[in-house]
């Protein structure tokens, strides 16, 4: 990824001081930056798509990480930069945890309904977990603290320094969408009014879908076998 902060300035406001590029407004130069943060954070965890679906995650944000269990917890914390699609957690010895009958890893309900016992208290090795929130939760709870390997997509790393690279989106769409995505947002504010038309939210709107489109398109879907539990049929796909 060689797609920089510093060129995505340009490409939104010209050079210093921010009145030139697609904006041409410098009252937009001081919080670009945020804006632009926003859109590659917002497309890493998921856009609506016109029909209906969720972009899937990004090929190059999935990572590993361990999550420690309590000794006197139901629950720890996933990695900070957790930030969509849970989709494998492994135990100590290396064996697949897999998520509740019927469900998935974010079925919750399930995996309480599941539960030996309601208030989580089971005492034993980990054997079924869920994500709910920011928290693992499993059970057994061991009596010697483990490590669980958890298999997620993070979150994108923001960019401060104009040298800094999109972290995530290939280059030869980092421009286009983030370049949409920003002018829509900025136009939705512009625009927001009973007797406005919308024109440029609109035409900007159209234009980062078309980009994302071919953007999943490109990536693709990285989808996992249906799991045949006792609640049914489910796809695991990773379009959450």
């Amino acid at each position: 990824m060689s797609t920089t902060l510093s060129a995505l300035k340009v490409v939104l406001c010209g050079d210093s001081p921010g009145d030139q590029g697609l904006l041409q407004d410098s009252s937009y130069y001081s919080g670009i930056t945020a804006k632009i943060n926003e859109a590659v954070t917002a497309i890493a965890a998921g856009i609506r798509m016109p029909n209906g679906q969720t972009s899937p995650p990004l090929p190059d944000l999935y990572d590993t990480d361990t999550v420690e269990t309590a000794t006197d917890a139901a629950y720890k914390a996933m990695p900070s930069d957790y930030q969509r699609h849970l989709f494998m957690v492994v135990d100590e010895n290396g064996y697949q945890i897999h998520p509740p009958d019927g469900g998935d890893y974010y079925s919750f309900a399930l995996f309480l309904r599941n539960a030996t016992k309601k208030d989580l208290t089971q005492a034993g090795s980990v054997s079924s977990v869920c994500l709910k929130g920011s928290n693992l939760y499993y059970q057994g709870i061991p009596s010697s603290a483990y490590d669980l390997t958890v298999h997620f997509y993070r979150a994108p790393v923001d960019m401060s320094d104009d040298d800094d690279t999109v972290d995530g989106i290939p280059d030869q769409y980092a421009t286009r969408l983030i370049k949409s995505w920003v002018a829509k947002e900025i136009y939705s504010e512009l625009e927001d009014g009973e007797d406005n038309q919308g024109v440029g939210y609109k035409i900007w709107t159209a234009k980062f879908f078309e980009v994302m489109q071919d953007f999943v398109d490109f990536i693709g879907i990285d989808s996992e076998p249906m799991y045949y539990g006792t609640g049914g049929i489910v796809d695991l796909g990773v379009c959450d």
